[in-house]
């Protein structure tokens, strides 16, 4: 556990006044606003998750910068080529990443629309770091899974 905490903290004293910071929504991604909000790190938060814009504004003086899209309120998300070409405006220092499975190195996604958002937020970002672990992917995939990235 402590290899965790190192890593968190490493990852805290990384992150400059200014960054831009993309969250999908996922616990860590709370654990980690939460922190950099109490270590007085000033960042703009940017995310296609109505959850993380939510907790960002009524919780931290973060900036955020809000996708343009439509509102998928049974989702939580902002979707549609507005999101995409939001994202793809702004140059991201930390993308926080959450994907649902993996095969071998590679993450996938399962929802086409958010596979289309992750994939632009991961092509303007410089880092990108995995949040969870996702589930291994058994047997023929049958075209359901949308590749997102290496891991």
């Amino acid at each position: 556990m402590s290899n965790i905490k190192q890593y968190f903290e490493h990852i805290i004293e990384t992150i400059q006044w200014d960054d831009i910071i993309a969250f999908d929504n996922h616990p860590f991604a709370y654990k980690m606003i939460d922190e950099l909000y109490k270590a007085n790190i000033k960042i703009s938060v940017i995310s296609y998750s109505t959850d993380i814009i939510r907790y960002v504004s009524k919780y931290t003086d973060f900036n955020i910068i809000i996708p343009n899209g439509m509102v998928d309120s049974a989702s939580h998300v902002i979707l549609g080529k507005g999101v995409l070409e939001t994202f793809s405006k702004y140059q991201i220092r930390f993308y926080f990443v959450s994907a649902p499975f993996m095969n071998e190195d590679k993450l996938y996604q399962t929802v086409p629309a958010i596979a289309e958002i992750q994939n632009t937020i991961k092509n303007c970002t410089h880092s990108v770091l995995l949040m969870n672990r996702p589930d291994p992917i058994i047997g023929d995939s049958n075209g359901q899974y949308i590749e997102i990235g290496d891991f």
